[in-house]
């Protein structure tokens, strides 16, 4: 049987890319990593094809990330940030948009990773693991998780391999922390939550946060409702009905991430309650036009300019076979006008 570029990463510990630019003397690659690749074919008997080696010795310079609403004001900013670290690093960025579409995500995947027209993606997962990312681990392709982890079961070579792949988000606890803070200082004690997909990881984890950080300062919990969403505002529209309508409607809401906050402003607005004289609003994932709103909107900032370093920091360790460790800068909050005490506790 033929040795495989598979079967040589496999020994060495590296991916199939690194592999290529190992062999094909690429400065990108280190000595160290250079010599154990050469060692490691020249025992195995590893010859690359040919043609292939004709038809490419190098890298193609070219990254890709995947986001999952380009439309989104926090993934929009971020692709910006990537895109600018990326060429100062002499390398240009292919963007696609899986709208939070798992199908599309994995096109995307398939045709970047598959048809070499990127030698590692960058990629805000669309749902916790689909086909696509696990063939994508399972083959070694340099890869690098945005904002959201992906769920990982069993302890086959793939699963080994999906758990080692880097991950890049914004820690949310101590933001998180100070919400909850927030609201009780605030001396609010029915709390509405528009939550993310519970369906996803990042989802049940800022539930969570917000709700243990809000029963530790004495909320119970049977005052705190969730209603999940989808990322959209429409979704926060429905949801803010839906908590209203409870016996016992919250005085503060939080919401998720930017797009389901403007709809949970709006969704007040037209029931006809006052931000923040009658009701308190704090989003996630802050947007430079935040400040302009009316009321100016308290929120969960992300470390935009950390997490684009991160990330383009990992893809590129990746391509060089070295390591590539996860980060996780934290999030802050910032404080505007959008919260007050309710109206039956004030003076």
């Amino acid at each position: 049987m033929a040795v495989r570029m598979r079967d040589v990463a496999q020994l060495a510990g590296v991916s199939e890319a690194t592999v290529s630019l190992a062999l094909s003397g690429n400065p990108r690659i280190s000595a160290t990593t250079r010599l154990k690749v050469v060692k490691i074919a020249d025992q195995l008997g590893y010859r690359p094809h040919a043609a292939a080696r004709s038809l490419r010795t190098d890298s193609t310079k070219a990254i890709g990330l995947v986001v999952s609403d380009v439309a989104n004001p926090f993934f929009a900013e971020l692709a910006g940030r990537i895109e600018r670290i990326a060429a100062a690093q002499g390398y240009s960025m292919v963007l696609c948009n899986s709208d939070e579409d798992g199908r599309r995500q994995d096109g995307y995947l398939a045709g970047m990773l598959g048809g070499s027209q990127v030698d590692g993606v960058i990629l805000v997962p669309a749902d916790e693991t689909t086909p696509g990312i696990q063939n994508a681990g399972s083959s070694g392709a340099n890869l690098v998780l945005l904002d959201r982890p992906i769920a990982v079961r069993g302890n086959d070579d793939t699963a080994r391999r999906l758990r080692a792949l880097p991950v890049v988000r914004g820690s949310a606890v101590q933001a998180l922390d100070e919400v909850a803070d927030l609201f009780v200082r605030l001396r609010h004690r029915r709390i509405g939550i528009i939550a993310l997909p519970l369906s996803t990881q990042v989802g049940r984890e800022r539930r969570d946060l917000l709700i243990r950080s809000l029963t530790k300062r004495g909320v119970a919990l049977q005052d705190i409702s969730v209603v999940a969403g989808d990322f959209r505002q429409h979704s926060a529209e429905v949801a803010v009905q839906r908590l209203l309508a409870s016996p016992r409607p919250p005085t503060a809401f939080f919401a998720a991430d930017g797009l389901m906050a403007v709809g949970a402003m709006k969704a007040l607005r037209r029931a006809g309650l006052r931000i923040p004289r009658d009701v308190s609003l704090v989003g996630y994932d802050d947007a430079p036009w935040f400040d302009l709103l009316d009321p100016p909107l308290t929120t969960v900032a992300q470390p935009i300019g950390d997490l684009a370093t991160a990330a383009v920091g990992a893809i590129l360790a990746l391509l060089a076979g070295e390591p590539a460790p996860s980060a996780s800068p934290p999030c802050r909050l910032i404080h505007r006008a959008s919260c007050a005490p309710p109206p039956n506790v004030r003076p």
